[in-house]
């Protein structure tokens, strides 16, 4: 047995166990236990797999003894996605197929754990999204109240909460893919403290969404103006490709900014939260975005 594979293992199936630990018992860190992958993957690169599966099943230990079952078999989960990223990284697979592997193999593990918990113990995980999203919005609701305008506060309200009910499956995939791309930047950025070096992700001002996602968005686009009724998975889809070129528009905004304009790359990403959050450039960026999936608008600014 190798000591130091066997230490590194346990240090790092020990963060994964203090990160789910304060994510639960403190709401305000609750975001640290979406982290729990990162530590899993690297006792699995540093390691081997059976040091990851290991380190997965004491975060899953001790998420029983300390806080609950429920809480114990999500914190596994991500555990395994943890070991997913690091096997397929310690395969020498590219970064951007580790990934939208991960990504894809998340979302369908995810989906039969819901099937399965509705199956086994009767527990609708989209009735409980569907509950708070109603409880949301009655809470704003109310608090409008007498105002001379609630009638079109309420009618703005409803269609809101309508459309955050049908785009719940594009927000998950939108969260995971989020959350794989958070863990293995942390991934890569830990290792090569340590002069292990992998795979880095593309530099995200050369992010671009592919050129045929662009034609799939105009039949989308097309497909809900002649029909009318909203549909569920058109609407979902409209909602990824609209992410991603979004994504692709601050990419092209920050080559411009850092490239051409020689501006601090700090300097550039506040601009680029600026432009996401304010309502008047926030929906050009996904305009910007699909007119450089059709056009390649970096070779003109090379």
């Amino acid at each position: 047995m190798d000591t130091r594979k066997l230490t590194n293992a346990a240090m790092m199936a020990a963060l994964a166990v203090v990160l789910s630990l304060l994510g639960a018992y403190f709401p305000p860190l609750f975001l640290l236990f979406f982290l729990i992958p990162a530590p899993i993957a690297i006792a699995c690169i540093r390691g081997s797999e059976s040091y990851a599966i290991a380190a997965s099943f004491i975060v899953f230990t001790a998420d029983v003894i300390f806080i609950d079952l429920g809480t114990a078999f999500t914190a596994l989960f991500f555990a395994l996605q943890g070991f997913l990223m690091g096997y397929l990284i310690s395969k020498k697979r590219k970064a951007s197929e580790v990934l939208l592997d991960v990504t894809a193999l998340s979302i369908v593990g995810m989906v039969g754990i819901f099937y399965l918990l509705k199956l086994a113990f009767n527990v609708d995980i989209m009735a409980h999204f569907f509950k708070a999203i109603d409880a949301a919005v009655a809470n704003i609701s109310s608090s409008y109240k007498g105002h001379p305008n609630f009638s079109m506060i309420q009618s703005n309200l409803l269609s809101i909460k309508q459309m955050l009910e049908m785009t719940i499956p594009a927000s998950l995939i939108i969260a995971v893919l989020l959350m794989v791309w958070l863990n293995y930047l942390l991934v890569y950025r830990i290792l090569k403290t340590q002069h292990f070096n992998i795979e880095p992700l593309p530099p995200f001002d050369e992010w671009k969404m592919p050129y045929i996602t662009g034609w799939i968005f105009i039949v989308a686009l097309l497909y809900q103006y002649f029909t009318k009724e909203p549909n569920l998975i058109i609407t979902n889809i409209v909602v990824l490709l609209s992410f991603g070129f979004t994504v692709g528009g601050l990419a092209l905004i920050k080559f411009y900014l850092t490239r051409k304009l020689n501006m601090n790359s700090w300097g550039a990403n506040l601009l680029l939260v600026f432009l996401l959050f304010f309502p008047l450039t926030s929906w050009l960026l996904a305009v910007v975005g699909i007119a450089d999936t059709s056009l390649d608008l970096r070779k003109y600014l090379r």
